[in-house]
C-alpha cells in the first residue's frame, strides 16, 4: 500500500468511527436514560474505572492538541467537544487533520504542530 492509500485508508478509519459513535449514540439514548441510572450502577467499580480512563484519555489528548494547535481558543473548543462528544469529536479531529494533508505529506504532520 502507498503513501497516499494509507492516508486515504485512515480517513475512512477516523471518518467512520465517528460516524458510527453519533449512531451508537443516538441508538443507545433512545433505549437508555443516562440521566436516570440505577443506582447500583454509580457504585459500580468498573463504572469508576471508566471514568478515570476516560478522563486520563482526554488529559492526553488535549496535551496534543494544545501543542498541535497554534490558536487557544480553537483549542479549548476541541477539548470541550472531547469532552462532551468523546470518540465522536477525537474521531472527528483526525480526520479533518488528515484531510489537511497534500499528497506529498506524510502521516507525521497530523502528528507534529502546524507551521
Amino acid at each position: 500500500m502507498n503513501h497516499v492509500q494509507t492516508i486515504n485508508s485512515l480517513k475512512v478509519i477516523f471518518a467512520s468511527i465517528s460516524v458510527f459513535m453519533v449512531y451508537l449514540v443516538i441508538v443507545t439514548s433512545m433505549k437508555s436514560d443516562m440521566f436516570h441510572l440505577p443506582t447500583g450502577v454509580l457504585h459500580e467499580p468498573w463504572f469508576t474505572t471508566t471514568l478515570v480512563d476516560f478522563y486520563f484519555n482526554i488529559f492526553i489528548i488535549s496535551s496534543w492538541v494544545v501543542y498541535r494547535e497554534r490558536n487557544l481558543l480553537a483549542s479549548v473548543l476541541w477539548i470541550i467537544a472531547f469532552i462532551c462528544l468523546g470518540s465522536i469529536a477525537t474521531a472527528f479531529y483526525v480526520f479533518i487533520q488528515l484531510m489537511g494533508l497534500k499528497d506529498k505529506d506524510g502521516f507525521e504532520n497530523v502528528l507534529v504542530r502546524k507551521a
